[in-house]
């Protein structure tokens, strides 16, 4: 999805809240990052006057009621599509809850070209490292076959912690500097990334 803008909107919502200066994208995009929590203590947040519950629900009630209003990013749906014809097997594995990411992409109508979807047990958005290795035994594909493509540091490092290559488009939730500095593929857009992996 093309959330950034909106995430930033929603953090900024609770920021105001607080009489916490507010950020803009490129400031969300330069110091977003995993745990949320660290990445909301950086932003202002202060959890020894408040637990991170209040805020963090906050953002995921925010989002749920507003995702509607998104589109994708561009050139994703047509290049999933493209792959779906070229029978290569594709799965979502994100930090999002499970049932709201399914939600998700359903609204978007990808769920018939993906062969799994696969989002995280918690609102926390712990655990994509143990999601993605349950994955990879189930699938009868080399690891050597097998690439991430991701937004953010959190998919850099989800790729190296299950050994395959990863894929990073600076169009999300981190800034080309910060993905550049991985030594990640890396790619400002989806249509770019494909026009690279179809050659390479």
């Amino acid at each position: 999805m093309n959330d950034t803008s909106l995430c930033a909107q929603i953090l900024n919502d609770s920021l105001r809240k607080r009489d916490i200066p507010e950020i803009t994208v490129k400031q969300y995009k330069e110091k977003f990052l995993f745990p949320i929590k660290t990445f909301y203590e950086s932003i202002g947040f202060d959890f020894d006057k408040e637990p991170f519950d209040n805020s963090n629900n906050e953002f995921n009630t925010g989002f749920a009621n507003q995702f509607k209003s998104l589109a994708l990013q561009p050139f994703a749906k047509d290049i999933i599509i493209k792959f779906s014809e070229q029978k290569i097997m594709q799965t979502i594995l994100s930090a999002s809850r499970d049932d709201r990411l399914k939600e998700q992409v359903s609204f978007f109508d990808l769920t018939q070209h993906l062969q799994h979807v696969i989002g995280t047990t918690n609102l926390y958005a712990h655990g994509k490292e143990f999601e993605g290795e349950e994955l990879l035994l189930t699938l009868d594909i080399p690891a050597e076959e097998t690439i991430i493509i991701g937004d953010t540091l959190l998919d850099f490092n989800v790729a190296q912690y299950l050994k395959i290559d990863c894929a990073l488009v600076s169009h999300g939730h981190n800034d080309m500097k910060r993905l550049d500095e991985t030594g990640a593929f890396t790619f400002s857009d989806i249509q770019e990334f494909y026009n690279w992996i179809i050659t390479t």
